[in-house]
């Protein structure tokens, strides 16, 4: 986290939104994460290569009931062009913490 300004007044920011410009999307119930991360895997699955497919699946699983853990507190963001297709990332603040913590897919060859 750290401070702007705009004027004479600080303005408190998370560096990591404001740097990536990341836009804060409505919270999701459980039935619309299910959905959203369907749509994901089955646009994600097609690009990996072949013998990766099968461990993404496996692992994905184990990802969504980890998330689905964490929905009601959690925030949402996608990147600036809105695009809901893309990556999404999602904040939440562990147990006692004061920073937010971030959790973001990628791919590990």
């Amino acid at each position: 986290m750290w401070f702007t300004r705009t004027s004479s007044q600080a303005v408190k920011v998370v560096d990591i939104v404001d740097t990536f410009r990341l836009q804060e999307q409505p919270p999701f119930d459980k039935k619309a994460f299910v959905t959203f991360m369907k749509r994901f895997i089955k646009n994600l699955t097609p690009k990996l290569e072949r013998e990766k497919q099968e461990l993404f699946k496996k692992h994905i699983e184990g990802a969504t009931k980890y998330l689905l853990s964490k929905l009601k507190d959690s925030q949402f963001f996608v990147g600036e062009s809105m695009n809901d297709d893309g990556c999404l990332v999602l904040a939440y603040y562990k147990e006692g913490a004061t920073d937010t913590t971030f959790l973001y897919f990628a791919y590990m060859p």
